[in-house]
């Protein structure tokens, strides 16, 4: 069965649960990241995660970059979006609810909210949080909590048919399971040939996923533009304690209290392999944003080319996947 991954006693793709650490947080002319100093008041309990993915470095430098970027679109299969969160105002643009055929895309769990927040909140406007990527739309896409094949093909198909119209160049799937989906691969595939880049998540199990494998991160050998995250610490770069890994993970991030939007409180902070997966898609929607042009392959080497290496398992045991590095991903580019 597939189901939303999130901290590890939200496994299942329910809301937000004790085991989910979430804390209320304080603070209530938007701009791009390059309008710096930034200015949101929860900043800096986000810098010091941000600063270890180069995520701040990787602003400064396009701020000093004259290059002309363009607005792209997330395209996030989620459990749906609150489009008026003051932080989120503006930047979530109409998508689709293929459960129930319909426009209504609102959250009733809250967990696309999170997500949302991380990969795409307004960027100083003197309220909040700072999200990944400054040029961004979030369009979403929602499952609710119906997480069958047709569900999940049927949201990446919805994604393909509006890439041009809507510039989307990532599909963000927070999804893991340990059945194969047939019909899901090739969705995958199609959107990978359609020029988007698919992100999805190694899960939060503790294990190694070599053998025991999840999907559709173990996809990830045979769909060369689809990128499979885990999660580390906040502060080193250690595998967080949750978080699965092997041979078929291609890339980290932070992923251990990740400040962000909510919907039962203005904001707090949540923990998964989740939102690993949403700092790499910002990342992402930065480098599209420079470069248009960048296939989907392109993209996953890029990311993965220019991470950090050293990641260890809290033993002390060395892994081959990298850290996201925002800064060095820019500098190729510009």
């Amino acid at each position: 069965m597939y189901r939303i991954i999130e901290a590890p006693s939200w496994d299942k793709g329910d809301a937000v649960k004790p085991g989910v650490i979430v804390r209320q947080a304080e603070g209530s002319v938007a701009g791009k990241a390059n309008d710096l100093p930034v200015n949101d008041p929860l900043y800096s309990q986000q810098r010091p995660y941000l600063k270890l993915a180069g995520v701040p470095a990787a602003w400064e430098r396009m701020a000093s970059a004259t290059v002309a970027r363009r607005k792209v679109t997330v395209a996030l299969i989620d459990s749906g979006v609150e489009r008026d969160h003051p932080d989120l105002v503006g930047n979530v643009v109409p998508g689709y609810n293929v459960i129930k055929k319909t426009t209504d895309t609102s959250d009733k769990s809250g967990h696309g909210t999170m997500m949302a927040g991380v990969v795409g909140a307004t960027i100083n406007n003197s309220i909040g949080i700072a999200s990944v990527a400054d040029l961004v739309n979030i369009m979403p896409i929602s499952l609710e909590k119906h997480f069958d094949e047709k569900a999940e093909a049927d949201s990446i198909d919805y994604a393909i048919r509006h890439k041009d119209a809507m510039n989307i160049k990532v599909i963000l799937m927070p999804i893991s399971g340990l059945v194969l989906r047939m019909k899901v691969e090739e969705k995958i595939q199609e959107a990978v040939a359609a020029g988007i880049l698919v992100i999805v998540t190694a899960g939060n199990d503790a294990e190694n996923i070599t053998r025991a494998r999840r999907y559709p991160c173990s996809l990830t050998r045979r769909v060369p533009g689809m990128l499979c995250v885990a999660a580390t610490d906040s502060t080193d770069m250690t595998l967080a304690a949750f978080s699965n890994y092997g041979n078929y993970v291609d890339i980290a991030a932070p992923g251990k209290s990740i400040k962000t939007t909510l919907l039962s409180q203005p904001y707090g902070e949540f923990s998964g392999t989740s939102a690993a997966s949403a700092i790499v898609a910002g990342v992402a929607a930065i480098l599209f944003s420079i470069n248009s042009n960048l296939s989907p392959i392109e993209a996953k080497e890029l990311l993965k080319d220019t991470s950090k290496k050293g990641i260890k398992l809290f033993p002390g045991i060395p892994l081959e996947f990298g850290l996201v590095y925002a800064d060095a991903a820019v500098a190729k580019l510009l």
